[in-house]
C-alpha cells in the first residue's frame, strides 16, 4: 500500500570494480552536492543509481571533493526529488571530467539494540499489521508496523524470542526486525488495532497484489478499517479494463493501496451504496449519501460520506471519513503563530461579529472553526447552533443542523429558523449566496457571533467577495471583523529531517532571492514517518482584522488590492510569509512552499 519517498530504482550497485566500465548517464536525473552548508557541486550528472549509492560525473572545475568527505546529495530524478546523506568511496579524474562514487548513509541513526519505539509516535501500515491473526499480536505483544526494503519492522516487549521472529516471518513472508516499546503503549496500540481479539484481524493483501476476498461485506470492512488505520481522510475506488484501484488519500497525497477484479468491484459497489442508503439500480446518474460504520473490532466507528460518479468501466466511489473523536480539536494544534492565535481568541471573546474561514476545498477551514468552538465551549456558556453540509464533527454541547439535499432545508432557510432559537454563536458551513450572505450579516450586527467559511484565496479577497455576491460594502464593513485565509502544508518528520542551504534557484521560486544560503531541512524517511520524510500536516494562516480605518475604506468602496496594500504596509504576513517562516523553522519542506508561490 505505501508509497514511499521516492528513492532510485535498483541499477547495477556501485562498486568499485565497476568505476571503469563505459556507462551512460540516467536520463533526466541531476545532483546537487552540498559540503559543509555549501554548495559544492550544481547539476551532476547521475552515471548509476541503487538503493545504497550513486555514481556521479562532473565536467569541468569545481571544489575539492576528497575520498572519505561526508556530504548532503539532493537528487533530482524524473521530477522526483530525495535527499540522502552520504560518504564518497572513491574519486576519479579523467581529463575534465571528474567522477565519483558515493554511498549513503543513515544520519537517523536509529539501531533496535538501543533505540526504543515512541510507539505514540508511530505510524501503523495496516497492510503490515493485519497481515497476522489477532490471538497471536496480542499473546505475543507483537506489531508488525512498517514495511521498508523488503523488511517488515516489528515492535515487540521480548526482542531476544527467536521463536516469534520465526512465526512472524512464516505469516508475513518477509524478513523481520524487532524493535522494543514500552509495556502500556504498546498493549494500548495492539487494543486499538486488532481489539480485544475475540474476532479475526482482517485479512488485507499486500500492495500491488489482486485481493482474493470474494465476499463484500468484509472488502468493505477491509477498506475502512484499513484506511482509518492509516489516518487516510478519502478512499478512492477507480474502475478499470481489468478491475479496479483503491488508493488513499494521507497527508493530502494519494497511495496505492490495492487491486480488486471486477466481480468484487461490482459487489463492493451495491455494498457501499446500500450502506449509504443510495439507490443501487441507478447506475447513470451521480448520487451522493452517508453512512456511519461500526467496527468490528474494538468499539470505535467512522462517519463516511459516499459519492458516485459514472465511468466507461463502471461506477466510480469517493468515501470521505470523517472523524468522530473532537478531543485534539484545539487551536494549539492546528500551527497558529503566537500572534496569530492572539487575534483569533480575541475575537472569540467578543459576544457579536462575523468571522469568516477562507481557502479551497480541503484547506482545514472547517476544522479549524470546529477548534474555536471547542474554546467557546470551554470558556464560557453559550448556546451554539450550527448549520452544514455535512456535519463532519460531531461534538456534544450544540446543536448541528444538516443542509438537506432536496432543499427542504438549505443554508438560507436553516440561518433564518436557527436565529429564532436564541442562539448566541452560529456557524456556517459555507456562505454560498446572497441570500445566507444577507441573513449572515445581519445575524453579526443583530448581537450574534458568527462563524462561516467562503471560498477566496486570500483574507483580503473576502470583501470582494462578499460585495460581489450584492453584499453592499458599508455592511461588510460593519459586522466583518476578522477574515483568515488557510492551506495545508506536509510536516517534515522530526526524526529524519535533513538540513542543508537553500539554492539560489529555489530562493527565487519562492520569490525570497535574499534566503539564498539560508539552512532549511529536506524530508529522507524512516521508520516512525513509514519512509515518507513527512508526518502530519500544518496550517498556514493570513489574517485580516478589519480595524476601524480600514472597515472605513471598506465602506468609501476601496477595492482588495488598496486593502492588500494596507496589510503589507502594515506588516501583517500573508500565507507565504508564514510559509517561509515554516520553512525557515524546520517545519516544511521548500518543496511544499513551492506550491504556495506557484499560486501567488
Amino acid at each position: 500500500m505505501t508509497q514511499y519517498l521516492a528513492k532510485p530504482p535498483q541499477n547495477e550497485p556501485l562498486a568499485s570494480e565497476n568505476r571503469n566500465k563505459s556507462r551512460e548517464l540516467v536520463s533526466g536525473w541531476s545532483a546537487t552536492v552540498f559540503q559543509e552548508n555549501s554548495i559544492a557541486i550544481s547539476n551532476a550528472g547521475i552515471e548509476d543509481s541503487s538503493a545504497g549509492g550513486a555514481g556521479l560525473l562532473v565536467t569541468g572545475h569545481f571544489g575539492d571533493i576528497d575520498k572519505d568527505a561526508k556530504i548532503t546529495i539532493s537528487i533530482e530524478a524524473n521530477h522526483r526529488r530525495f535527499t540522502r546523506q552520504a560518504k564518497v568511496r572513491w574519486v576519479q579524474t579523467v581529463g575534465n571530467d571528474v567522477r565519483f562514487g558515493v554511498e549513503y548513509i543513515d544520519h537517523v541513526g536509529f539501531d533496535p539494540a538501543t533505540h526504543k519505539l515512541d510507539i505514540a509516535l508511530l505510524r501503523i501500515d495496516p497492510v503490515c499489521a493485519l497481515k497476522i491473526p489477532a490471538n497471536i499480536a496480542l499473546r505475543q505483544k507483537v506489531l508488525p508496523f512498517i514495511e521498508m526494503d523488503g523488511i517488515v519492522h516489528v515492535v515487540c516487549l521480548n526482542m531476544e524470542n527467536h521463536a516469534v521472529i520465526t512465526v512472524l516471518e512464516r505469516l508475513l513472508k518477509k524478513p523481520v526486525r524487532l524493535w522494543e516499546g514500552d509495556s502500556a503503549q504498546l498493549d494500548l496500540k495492539l487494543k486499538q488495532v486488532y481489539g480485544d481479539g475475540r474476532q479475526a484481524a482482517i485479512p488485507t493483501p499486500a500492495s500491488g497484489q489482486v485481493t482474493q476476498i470474494a465476499n463484500a461485506v468484509n472488502t468493505g470492512d477491509e477498506l475502512l478499517y484499513a484506511a482509518y488505520m492509516r489516518q487516510a481522510s478519502d478512499i478512492h475506488i477507480d474502475p478499470g479494463y481489468n478491475g479496479a484501484t483503491i488508493r488513499f488519500r494521507v497527508d493530502g497525497q494519494l497511495e496505492h493501496y490495492s487491486q480488486i477484479n471486477s466481480n468484487i468491484f461490482t459487489e463492493l459497489v451495491s455494498r457501499l451504496k446500500v450502506m449509504a442508503y443510495l439507490d443501487i439500480a441507478e447506475k447513470r446518474s451521480p448520487q451522493d449519501g452517508r453512512f456511519s460504520h461500526q467496527f468490528v473490532l474494538g468499539e470505535r466507528r467512522v462517519d463516511v460520506r459516499v459519492a458516485t460518479l459514472p465511468t466507461k468501466y463502471g461506477e466510480r466511489i469517493t468515501m470521505r471519513l470523517l472523524a468522530v473523536q473532537t478531543d485534539s480539536l484545539t487551536l494549539e494544534h492546528l500551527g497558529f503563530e503566537p500572534a496569530h492565535k492572539q487575534m483569533i481568541e480575541g475575537f472569540l471573546r467578543r459576544i457579536q461579529g462575523l468571522m469568516i474561514m477562507t481557502g479551497p476545498t480541503g484547506s482545514g477551514k472547517t476544522t479549524t472553526l470546529y477548534a474555536a468552538i471547542r474554546m467557546l465551549l470551554e470558556e464560557r456558556k453559550v448556546n451554539i447552533i450550527t448549520i452544514e453540509d455535512p456535519i463532519e464533527y460531531e461534538i456534544n454541547g450544540i446543536a448541528q443542523c444538516e443542509v438537506d439535499s432536496a432543499d427542504k432545508v438549505s443554508f438560507a432557510k436553516a440561518l433564518r429558523s436557527i436565529l429564532r432559537h436564541d442562539p448566541d454563536v452560529v456557524m456556517i458551513g459555507e456562505i454560498r449566496d446572497k441570500e445566507t450572505a444577507d441573513v449572515a450579516i445581519k445575524a453579526a450586527l443583530t448581537g450574534h457571533m458568527v462563524l462561516g467559511t467562503l471560498h477566496t484565496n486570500s483574507a483580503a479577497a473576502t470583501v470582494t467577495r462578499l460585495t460581489d455576491m450584492g453584499v453592499e460594502p458599508y455592511l461588510v464593513a460593519a459586522a466583518l471583523r476578522l477574515a483568515v485565509a488557510q492551506r495545508l502544508l506536509r510536516r517534515l518528520c522530526v526524526h529524519c529531517r535533513i538540513p542543508r542551504p537553500l539554492t539560489e534557484l529555489e530562493a527565487i521560486s519562492i520569490n525570497h532571492p535574499e534566503l539564498a544560503g539560508r539552512i532549511i531541512h529536506d524530508p529522507s524517511g524512516c521508520i516512525y514517518c513509514g519512509g515518507k520524510g513527512y508526518s502530519g500536516r500544518i496550517g498556514l494562516y493570513e489574517l485580516l482584522e478589519l480595524r476601524e480605518e480600514w472597515a472605513r475604506a471598506v465602506a468609501e468602496g476601496e477595492g482588495e488590492s488598496d486593502l492588500v496594500i494596507k496589510m503589507r504596509d502594515s506588516g501583517v504576513k500573508s500565507l507565504l510569509d508564514d510559509a517561509v517562516d515554516k520553512l525557515l523553522g524546520g517545519i516544511t519542506s521548500v518543496y511544499e512552499v513551492m506550491q504556495i508561490a506557484s499560486s501567488w
